[in-house]
């Protein structure tokens, strides 16, 4: 082993093991621990604001590229992380600063999806040392990253149903400190990312990864001729039955997450067919023009996606989980629309290229204005909520005050206005009464018992005009109370 070898590896084992104490602290400090409560430990709170983006990516990214060492490597490191502590930075002040804890689920969803997509690019501008480079290139090397992940999740599953069975094995025998141990977060997170580390550094040195990556493409491609059929068939007899057929789609309640399905599962069975586009898998026209129909029926599941998702803002408003939703519609629905449209204008498969970069590209715009003020998902979901209320859609009774708590500082911001009276489409506000560290909203049909970070503790039902007057007996709230309604009941008189 030379000493760039010997190197690489070191490093690739401290950002393991870095990577997998931070997580592992994460999540026992984000999931409160039973450990902790009997350790009596309370953790630093900083602790739960981790930039969860750059340290789960950029390792990660480093693991899958750590073939190109050198200056160039570094630097894609250095910028990503760059982007990433500029985003988590600003979805940590779209919060409120530390104040409120941030879910950053989404964000690490949607960045992960875009990350995965665009470093291809950069992997590829290492290798040639140029901009300039074919399509096929950056193919492949997306789907070697795909593959290397594969293989890594193949891997540490089979390396956590043998250290599960280990752990029962010490059980039986009485040492429960060993799974106990094993099983906790700050322990499993680093092995399993060392493990990771590890797999993905072996099978980048083993010629036969991409052979086995082309072998699985090649049988992925034959799935696509009866996923064509099967789709055709689904969407005939949607149709075909008319209204009670599509109300039967909105009735499960996951129209839009079927849609998805169907949309994703058609996009990768078609690129796993054809590749760059030098070439189909299949050899007889006949099968190669019915593999073209399930592209045909993707501006259909957009459509079908968009209007289950637009059913569900025009009941209950916009949140974030739904501009979350509405982006992977939007860009499902942008691939769809682009492979459909080179089918129909006779450019399908050589377009393929050309379509992919483009939409990547633009996927990533996305991403990044989803991350800034233009298109956070808390400010739309705010304003959305808000008009509501003053066009009259919703009663200022049935109005969700914690959700809007909840969108962080545009949420508060238009609380605050609601409880100040200075909103001139808001003529009766529910009043507002402080006591200690809890804040009672009174409404015509409820009172909502919020902290001071506004997170909701219960919520009393009941007839309560807010015009009336009221004091509050002082009950102090029980230092472990739970978030269930009917935990804090304060004394109140009318």
């Amino acid at each position: 082993m030379n000493r760039t070898d010997r190197n690489r590896y070191i490093c690739v084992a401290l950002s393991a093991l870095v990577q997998g104490l931070l997580l592992g602290i994460y999540a026992v400090v984000t999931s409160g621990h039973p450990a902790l409560a009997r350790l009596r430990i309370m953790p630093p709170r900083l602790l739960a604001f981790m930039p969860l983006p750059a340290i789960f990516l950029v390792p990660l990214v480093f693991w899958l590229s750590q073939e190109h060492w050198g200056r160039r490597l570094w630097n894609l490191l250095g910028g990503l992380a760059a982007v990433l502590l500029a985003l988590w930075a600003y979805r940590l002040w779209s919060y409120g600063g530390f104040d409120v804890i941030p879910s950053q689920k989404a964000d690490l969803t949607r960045i992960s999806l875009a990350v995965f997509m665009i470093v291809p690019f950069f992997q590829c501008r290492i290798a040639s040392w140029s901009w300039k480079f074919p399509y096929s290139e950056m193919f492949f090397q997306m789907c070697r990253n795909l593959f290397l992940l594969f293989q890594a999740s193949i891997v540490i599953a089979v390396f956590w149903g043998l250290l599960i069975t280990a752990g029962l094995l010490f059980d039986i025998v009485g040492l429960h400190f060993v799974p106990l141990m094993l099983f906790n977060p700050v322990c499993a997170v680093p092995l399993s990312t060392i493990i990771i580390a590890v797999s993905i550094s072996v099978a980048i040195k083993h010629p036969g990864i991409d052979s086995l990556g082309r072998w699985l493409l090649a049988v992925l491609a034959w799935l696509l001729p009866f996923f064509s059929v099967l789709s055709l068939a689904f969407l005939v007899c949607l149709l075909w039955g008319g209204s009670s057929g599509l109300n039967a789609l909105w009735n499960t309640g996951q129209a839009s997450t079927l849609m998805l399905l169907l949309q994703a599962g058609t996009l990768i069975l078609a690129n796993a067919a054809w590749l760059d586009g030098s070439k189909s898998a299949f050899r007889t026209r006949s099968i190669d023009i019915l593999a073209q129909v399930s592209l045909l029926c993707l501006p259909l599941y957009s459509v079908l996606c968009l209007y289950a998702i637009s059913l569900r803002i025009s009941q209950y408003g916009l949140t974030a989980d739904r501009v979350q939703a509405l982006f992977l519609a939007v860009t499902a629905g942008m691939w769809g629309v682009a492979y459909a449209g080179t089918v129909i204008a006779r450019n399908w498969p050589v377009s393929i290229g050309r379509v992919n970069i483009a939409c990547v590209l633009f996927a990533a715009l996305l991403v990044i204005l989803m991350n800034s003020p233009v298109l956070d998902p808390l400010r739309l979901s705010a304003e959305d909520q808000i008009s509501r209320l003053r066009s009259g859609e919703i009663q200022p009774e049935d109005f969700d005050y914690k959700y809007l708590a909840s969108l962080g500082r545009y949420g508060r911001e238009k609380l605050d206005m609601l409880n100040s009276g200075n909103d001139p489409a808001k003529s009766d506000p529910p009043s507002e009464i402080v006591h200690g560290n809890v804040i009672m909203v009174f409404s015509p049909s409820k009172v909502e018992l919020l902290s001071q970070d506004r997170s909701l503790i219960g919520t009393i039902y009941g007839y309560f005009p807010p015009t009336e007057s009221r004091s509050v007996k002082a009950v102090p709230v029980p230092p472990d109370y739970e978030i269930d309604g009917n935990i804090y009941r304060p004394d109140y008189v009318r």
